[in-house]
Parts: C-alpha cells; structure tokens; sequence
C-alpha cells in the first residue's frame, strides 16, 4: 500500500484494517470499505469520523457477491466471523439470519463509475466463492494487488483459479512473500497475496 492508491476492504468489520490503510494512501488516494452485517457498520461510521477520516474512507454497506440484489447473511456470535449464505469454509453455529444488499465489484467499477482498486484485502469468512466470480474483469483489466485470507478447498480453488487464469503470481503471506507451489500446499486457513 502506498500513498494516493485505491484501496479496497473487503470484509472491513469495524474498520481496523480501512483505518490503516487511509493513513497509508493519505488525502491523495481512497478506501472503499465494504461490510455488510449494520452493527459493523454502525460501528465503523463511529471509527471513521473519530479519525476524521470521512473524505478518505467511504463506507459501502454492501456484501460483495457474484450478484447484485438482496441475499441472507449468516450473522454469529462473533461480529468478526458472519459471512453470506452459500459461502463456503468452517461450518458454525450461526445465531440469526438477515436480509442484506449484495454489489458485485465489477458492476460497482465499470457500470456505477467508482475508482477502481489497486490494491483489494478480502477477508469474508469463505464468502470469496460468490466474491470473486464477480470481480473478474477488475482482476483481468486494472489487475490490483489482493491480500486474501481464504477458508477451505471450495475457496482455495475458486481464488487460485481466478487469479492464474489472471497471470498472478500468488505467495504466501510471510517473510519475503515465498511462492505457493500449488494449490494443494495451502493449508484449510491461509493467507496469501497474489501480485499482478
């Protein structure tokens, strides 16, 4: 991340993460923070506007999908681990279900005018099986770096498909940012950053 860059949160929760990175891209770049469950939200407006940061981050009270409109949300008990029905990763014990609005974030680019991303962190608890269909063509045509924490197999395989299909080259969040070999090395919970 660098000053005067796009950056997207996706998965912000109470905005640890969209704080951090518009001290990074400063006055000159912008943070669209991307959560769907209203207590994060209501939450993070809170953080945002006691960091006076409300021209760098703008807040989408949208879950990203692979399709536009209203979809159920998993909500648990913690406000961290929520994700959209029909995510994949650890089955849980969900305590209540709620209608949400979903965007895809090509849509939200290329048909509705928003600054594309260059750099994209997603953490959705397993929800980048339905994510990441629908930002294709941002992989493809502005070809962000993506930070990912990615749960499971059905997950593993969607990302690692996008991206290779993409010409990423995708590593292991760590020390020197060491090359996966393959999809199979991943383990159930691992974060890795594709670079373009």
């Amino acid at each position: 991340c660098k000053p005067g860059m796009v950056a997207y949160d996706v998965g912000a929760n109470i905005g640890y993460v969209s704080l951090v990175l518009a001290r990074i891209v400063g006055m000159s770049g912008q943070v669209y923070a991307f959560e769907a469950l209203p207590e994060n939200v209501q939450r993070m407006t809170e953080h945002v506007s006691l960091n006076s940061l409300q021209s760098v981050i703008h807040l989408v009270p949208y879950a990203v999908s692979d399709c536009e409109g209203r979809e159920v949300f998993l909500v648990h008990l913690s406000h961290a681990m929520g994700k959209l029905a029909g995510s994949s990763g650890r089955e849980a014990n969900y305590v209540d279900k709620l209608e949400v609005k979903s965007v895809r974030l090509d849509d939200f680019v290329y048909r509705d005018g928003n600054l594309p991303p260059d750099l994209i962190k997603m953490d959705i608890e397993g929800g980048g099986v339905k994510a990441i269909p629908g930002m294709l063509r941002i992989l493809k045509e502005h070809r962000p770096i993506c930070f990912m924490e990615l749960h499971g197999a059905e997950e593993q395989t969607v990302a690692w498909s996008a991206l290779e299909h993409s010409g990423y080259s995708i590593c292991y969040m760590r020390k020197g940012y060491p090359k996966v070999g393959s999809m199979n090395a991943l383990a159930f919970k691992e974060h890795i950053v594709a670079l373009p």
